[in-house]
């Protein structure tokens, strides 16, 4: 009888627990003048003094429940500049970005086959795959379910042969 209750609590209680997730991101940023600078940058959903806590770098916000998706904003500025101010108040040159499984990488294009894509020169490498800016702003969506980071998707920016 007291076996049954304790499997029937834990039953209760574990799939909560299941829900939680961190994330781990951590990079290299490009100021504009070529100094580095590096960036921790991850996400997690945890449980702290009882309450769900969703953090997305160092920033962290209460919430009830798990967050659909969180967006990060690149703007290209004059063609000339990378503003991601999630993670710097600065323009950049560039960053290399890993989370969890995940590779970003943004710099300026050297491949001569993209040459007349590369909008401002840029190119975001995203799990080895080269996207171009289509306007000054793009977006990358990552959505979350319980194990954590979904889907990632990269909106206002063009791949080429897609």
């Amino acid at each position: 009888m007291v076996k049954t209750y304790l499997t029937l609590l834990l039953s209760f209680w574990l799939p909560a627990a299941w829900a939680y997730f961190t994330v781990p991101g951590q990079g290299q940023l490009v100021l504009l003048d070529g100094t580095k600078q590096s960036l921790q940058f991850g996400f997690a959903f945890t449980q702290k003094n009882g309450t769900e806590v969703f953090q997305a770098g160092v920033q962290e916000v209460e919430v009830a429940e798990l967050p659909d998706k969180y967006t990060l904003a690149l703007v290209l500025h004059q063609d000339e500049q990378i503003w991601v101010t999630d993670w710097i108040n600065q323009p950049l040159q560039g960053f290399e970005w890993s989370l969890g499984k995940h590779s970003f990488k943004l710099s300026k294009n050297t491949d001569p086959k993209y040459k007349d894509k590369a909008r401002g020169g840029y190119v975001l490498i995203f799990d080895q795959t080269p996207y171009f800016f289509h306007k000054n702003m793009a977006q990358i969506k990552f959505h979350f379910n319980k194990e954590g980071v979904s889907e990632v998707r990269i909106e206002g920016m063009f791949t080429p042969g897609r």
